[in-house]
Order: structure tokens, then C-alpha cells, then sequence
């Protein structure tokens, strides 16, 4: 009777063990594989609009020559994709797994499925083996009007860009997570068996407590606790179940965290793209149709559209700096820079400009000189103090003042942006790093910020293995500093 116990024990639980984790190997696969396929897929999207604004610089000829097929093919090796490019007709003007010389026998891609999505919804998806190179690729497709490739010779014709990635990176990573859930779950049944051949009656009550919340697990209550027992085993036993549910509820959490910036993200983006885009359709779209106009009207209706232009080409620069900031492409170039000269140089660029609320741009150590030497990056380092010194003049009072200048400290050089402005309030503080985060959302729209140049501080700042640091008073003023390694 005992004997059958004990195998009731082991075959209850087994089973059920097995269940959980077949459950969270085909949920986890199925969660991680939609998640590599979205993250991908936002990815080539984000290629083929960077695509878009490529080939606009590139300034092609009626022909593409071999020098121009190499730079696209250049271009999309960088990004690790393919890159097609399609005409109105389904011809194939340029693909950068195809030699030039071979598109003529390549077959016409009208018909491609993803080609055909983005013909009737402007944007498709595709996950096939390719016809072309045998190769099983995620395809993304979209339709462009030809304005996005009015300075492309031939390439004016084209309606279609796509790229696409092949589908092994994700499978493999698949593989990796189905062998670790195999794994795990083989090694948590050899456990279980081994512990139940050990133990008597008098350990089904709780190993049938333990199964009971481990079913709470899988329906999801991340919050279930695993009660601990009289016996050591068990104890053992509950406690790495509930370890594996906190991390569980972390890694759930993270995720969420996750795909809510995701979400901010990109909707802050879509808003900060559209206003000045309606804005500068809307001078455009006036100064177009309306014949009663003066000259002065005129003027006034293109200044504003060229200014929502540069804000556009602003905003656009800040976002590919940040991109490449997180992503890791953005790459430094450390070497020793003489602080004084450094400094005194980029306020001297500043001293000369006009600005319109009168603001003086002050160097503190300008009769104080101290040699010492930093190394950074001195273009991003320069990126860093232009960004605070231009927020200063933005938000500084009429006639205020803006102070550049640097403490020589022990081991480090303080390096130091101050103003005369209204100051930031305490709430503000700790959010004003965040992207997109303004302290006075009409204010900074009006002077042309874009809400990511102190995210961009930040970045680097950190890739400088340093922190940027915030001080401010209402009324009085603010200052923000970092300090750098003396070398």
C-alpha cells in the first residue's frame, strides 16, 4: 500500500509538472516568437523610412550607376537586411542580394503577397521562402508616393519599397528557449520524482497545497504564495517555486514596462511628427490658394514654414541621435581635450549670435585659465554643452544671463551650464531626462525644442561613464553639471 502511494505521488505530480511546463514552454514560445516578429517588423519599418530619406540625399542619375548600386547595397548591409526596391509595374530596380547586371532575370514582384498588401493598405507583411535566393525570410512592404523619390531619376517610378530579414536569427533563438524549457522542466520532474520516492503519507497534503497554487501559476495569478511545510524538503521546494513565480512576475512586469514606453514612444513620436508637418501643409496649402495675398503676408506664411521645417529637420536629427545612442552604433572617439580652450571656443561661438531676448552667454573662467585635460569624445562632449547652453537662452529671461565654466576639483573637472531663468520646479526634476518630457509644453514648442535634447545629454553623458546633474531654484535660476576624470 505504501509502495502505491508512492507511485500515486510521483505520477500526480510528474503529471502535473509535466502539464506546467509544456504550458509554459508552448505560451513562452508563442509570446517570445510574436514578440520577435513585432520587434522585427517595427524594425524594417523603420528601415525602409530610413530608406526613403537615403535615397532622397543620394541625388541618382536617370540610371543608377554601379557607384550608387553599391552605396544602397552599402546601406542595407549596414541595417543587416535585404533591400528591394519596386516599380509601379513589379519590376525590380534594385536589390541588394542581386548583382545589378542580374535584376533582368529576376521575376516580376507585382504578385508578391506582401507587395500586394501594401498596394491595397499601404503596408504588408510576409513570412515565405523567398523565390529569389532559397532563403526563408519575414518580408515588410510598403507603397511610397513618388515625392519620396523626386530626385531619383528612373527610381520616381518606383511605388514599393521592402526589406526584408531572414527568419533564422528568430528560429534559433526559439530553439535556445524550447531546450531551456525542456531542460528546466526535465530537471524540476527528476526532482519531484526523487523527493516523492523519499517521503510518506504524511507529505500529500502538502504536496497537494503546492500543486494547488503551482495551478494558480499557470492560470496566471502571479501573486500566488507557496505555503512552507514542516520538512525541510518541502520548504526547499516552495521556496525555489516562489523565487521562479517573483522572477515570473518581474520578467511579466518588465515586459509591460516595456511595451508601455514602447507605446509612449511611439505615439510621442507620431504627435511631435505630425504638428509641424499639418503646420507647414497648412502655410503651404494657404500660400498656394490664396491670390489676395500681400507681400508681407507672403513672407510671413513661408518664414513659418520654414521654420516648422528646420523643427522638422530638428527633430528628425535628435531622433536618429538618440537611436543610434541606445542602440549602441553611435560609437565614441575618446582622446584628450584641454577643457579651457574647449569651452572658451563654444562660447565664443555663442557671443557672436543675436539673440533675441538679449541673453549674454558668460565664460566663468575666462581670466582664470587652469590647464587640465578630460578624455571623451569632444564632438558629443561639445553635443552635450551646446544642447544646455541653447535650453538656457530658450528658457533664460529677457536680458538674462548664461554661464559656462568648469571647477578644477581633486580628481575630477566639473564642467558646469548656469542661467538666469525662471527656474524648474521639484516635481519637474526628476523627469526632465525622460523623452519627450517638457516642463512647459507650449513654451518649448514655441522656441523649436523637440523634448529629446536632455535625453540626449543623458546618453551621453552615461557613455562618458558619468551622470548629468540638475540644480535649480524658482525665481532664481538652474545649473546643470557632470563631472569628467582628470587626466
Amino acid at each position: 500500500m505504501l509502495l502505491s502511494l508512492r507511485q500515486k505521488i510521483i505520477s500526480v505530480n510528474l503529471t502535473l509538472l509535466l502539464i506546467v511546463t509544456i504550458a509554459a514552454g508552448l505560451i513562452t514560445t508563442f509570446e517570445v516568437q510574436n514578440f520577435f516578429e513585432e520587434r522585427v517588423f517595427e524594425q524594417l519599418k523603420t528601415h525602409m523610412s530610413e530608406t526613403e530619406f537615403f535615397i532622397s540625399t543620394l541625388n541618382l542619375s536617370d540610371d543608377i550607376t554601379e557607384s550608387e548600386y553599391k552605396s544602397l547595397i552599402a546601406f542595407a548591409d549596414a541595417a543587416s537586411i535585404r533591400l528591394t526596391l519596386i516599380d509601379s509595374l513589379g519590376v525590380v530596380i534594385f536589390d541588394s542580394w542581386v548583382k545589378k547586371d542580374s535584376l533582368r532575370y529576376l521575376e516580376n514582384h507585382l504578385t508578391r503577397p506582401e507587395v500586394q498588401m501594401a498596394l491595397h493598405h499601404q503596408y504588408g507583411t510576409n513570412e515565405r521562402l523567398s523565390a529569389t535566393t532559397g532563403v526563408r525570410l519575414l518580408y515588410a512592404a510598403r507603397a511610397v508616393t513618388p515625392k519620396a523619390f523626386e530626385n531619383a531619376g528612373n527610381l520616381a517610378q518606383s511605388k514599393f519599397i521592402r526589406a526584408a530579414i531572414p527568419i533564422i536569427a528568430i528560429e534559433e533563438v526559439l530553439s535556445e528557449i524550447r531546450w531551456t524549457v525542456f531542460v528546466g522542466g526535465a530537471f524540476a520532474l527528476l526532482i519531484i520524482a526523487i523527493v516523492s520516492l523519499l517521503l510518506s503519507k504524511r507529505l500529500t497534503d502538502p504536496i497537494r497545497k503546492l500543486a494547488r497554487v503551482a495551478e494558480e501559476v499557470k492560470k496566471g495569478n502571479l501573486d500566488a504564495h507557496f505555503e512552507h511545510g514542516s520538512d525541510s524538503d518541502i520548504n526547499n521546494l516552495a521556496e525555489l517555486l516562489d523565487e521562479m513565480v517573483t522572477k515570473l512576475r518581474e520578467d511579466v512586469n518588465q515586459m509591460q514596462k516595456l511595451q508601455t514606453m514602447r507605446s509612449q514612444f511611439l505615439g510621442n513620436v507620431s504627435h511631435e511628427l505630425r504638428t509641424p508637418i499639418f503646420a507647414l501643409q497648412g502655410y503651404l496649402e494657404t500660400f498656394l490658394h490664396s491670390t489676395d495675398l500681400d507681400i508681407d503676408k507672403q513672407r510671413t506664411f513661408v518664414e513659418k514654414a520654414f521654420q516648422n521645417s528646420v523643427r522638422l529637420n530638428n527633430l528628425l536629427t535628435d531622433l536618429i541621435d538618440i537611436s543610434r545612442i541606445e542602440s549602441g552604433e553611435m560609437k565614441m572617439s575618446f582622446r584628450k581635450i584641454m577643457v579651457h580652450d574647449w569651452l572658451e571656443k563654444i562660447v565664443s561661438e555663442y557671443s557672436v549670435k543675436d539673440h533675441k531676448k538679449g541673453v549674454t552667454v558668460h565664460f566663468a573662467n575666462r581670466d582664470d585659465k587652469i590647464e587640465c585635460y578630460v578624455m571623451g569624445d569632444k564632438e558629443r562632449l561639445s553635443q552635450v554643452v551646446l544642447n544646455l547652453v541653447q535650453n538656457a537662452i530658450n528658457y533664460n529671461k529677457e536680458y538674462g544671463t548664461v554661464t559656462v565654466g568648469y571647477d578644477v576639483l581633486e580628481d575630477d573637472v566639473r564642467i558646469f551650464v548656469s542661467d538666469t531663468g525662471p527656474g524648474i520646479g521639484d516635481e519637474h526634476l526628476t523627469r526632465i531626462f525622460e523623452r519627450f518630457y517638457r516642463v512647459d509644453k507650449e513654451r518649448s514648442r514655441m522656441v523649436g525644442g523637440t523634448g529629446l535634447g536632455l535625453a540626449i545629454v543623458k546618453h551621453i553623458c552615461e557613455a562618458h561613464r558619468t551622470r548629468v546633474k540638475v540644480e535649480s531654484k524658482l525665481g532664481i535660476g538652474t545649473t546643470f553639471s557632470f563631472l569628467m576624470k582628470k587626466k
